[in-house]
């Protein structure tokens, strides 16, 4: 089969030919229809994430995607995080029990798109803020303007936040967050120490896509206007696009019911992962959440891979 391969860490991956092992009993061989490329693809084909240590090139990128399993043509999301492959090819063996069969009417390059930045903000959500669909609850997103972000608005509003804050630069994308479903926006100021926070005082839980400066303002900025610093609020770290180090008062976790987890894999497990992924499919296929995205071929890959790093998702198609 065909597929992207990355030589060394950092480099653009080339388009070469890659031998698949045959699938074991536990296993399934899938072609692929789609896959996305994602904040978490990118950092993992530069080395530079945490389920890339101790792992060396050759290295196919892809988390995740939509395909066929030969014998049947039935359509499966799967995610392939933990496969010995990624998903930037032809074809791929992942276990069975990491696919999951397209609700009727999801739109497959849509789910491909989509389903990796709407998972942060859903296993935020159930497995690190017990928040459960249906409940009622208000959050705040930092970072809402990228492509996570602005599917965390639509997530939030599917599982029934009843206040969405999205904070970001302000701009045109920011403005959009509105229409996806935020009843409040805060638009960073130049001067972060200058935002006023104030309309996330109260919320339940933030979502954080950026940490670092971003969060080191926006934590006591959030919490010192809250009305009962007694009432909870969990703040999940899921992003570091602003940076990875961030220096919180002592003071202020002592001072206020705080509680600051992070979210990824190791957080939850892949068990809880499955678990949540058939309700995570029908709530984006059921909400007609929305991402926009490019398409582009696979065996082009040397010459989008870095001219793709800004502007809308890609959508990588074999």
């Amino acid at each position: 089969m065909h597929a992207a391969i990355v030589g060394s860490w950092g480099s653009a991956p080339k388009y070469s030919t890659f031998n698949l092992s045959a699938p074991s009993s536990s296993q399934v061989r899938i072609k692929i229809l789609a896959a996305g490329l994602h904040n978490l693809v990118r950092s993992r084909a530069a080395g530079q994430h945490y389920t890339t240590a101790n792992k060396s090139p050759p290295h196919i990128p892809g988390v995740d995607g939509v395909g066929t399993i030969s014998e049947t043509g039935e359509l499966f999301y799967f995610n392939c995080l933990m496969a010995p492959t990624g998903s930037f090819a032809e074809e791929i063996i992942v276990e069975k029990k990491d696919i999951v069969s397209l609700p009727a009417g999801a739109d497959p390059h849509t789910i491909a798109v989509l389903v990796n930045p709407a998972m942060s903000s859903w296993m935020a959500f159930t497995t690190r803020a017990g928040i459960v669909p249906g409940q009622s609850f208000s959050v705040a997103i930092v970072g809402a303007t990228g492509v996570s972000g602005q599917a965390a608005v639509q997530i939030s509003k599917a599982m029934g936040a009843t206040e969405i804050v999205a904070i970001g630069r302000p701009g045109e994308k920011l403005e959009k967050t509105k229409y996806l479903g935020a009843t409040a926006t805060i638009a960073l100021a130049d001067k972060l120490e200058e935002t006023d926070f104030s309309a996330a005082g109260d919320v339940d839980v933030v979502l954080d896509y950026l940490w670092g400066e971003t969060a080191k303002t926006a934590l006591p900025g959030i919490v010192w206007k809250r009305a009962n610093k007694s009432q909870r609020l969990t703040w999940v770290e899921i992003g570091a696009l602003a940076g990875n180090e961030n220096p919180m008062s002592a003071a202020l976790l002592r001072q206020a019911n705080v509680a600051v987890v992070g979210c990824g894999p190791g957080s939850w497990t892949f068990p809880e992962l499955g678990k949540q992924l058939p309700t995570m499919l029908e709530t984006v296929a059921k909400h007609g959440l929305k991402a926009e995205f490019v398409v582009k071929k696979l065996e082009d890959v040397e010459s989008w891979w870095e001219a793709s790093k800004s502007g809308p998702r890609v959508l990588v198609k074999p």
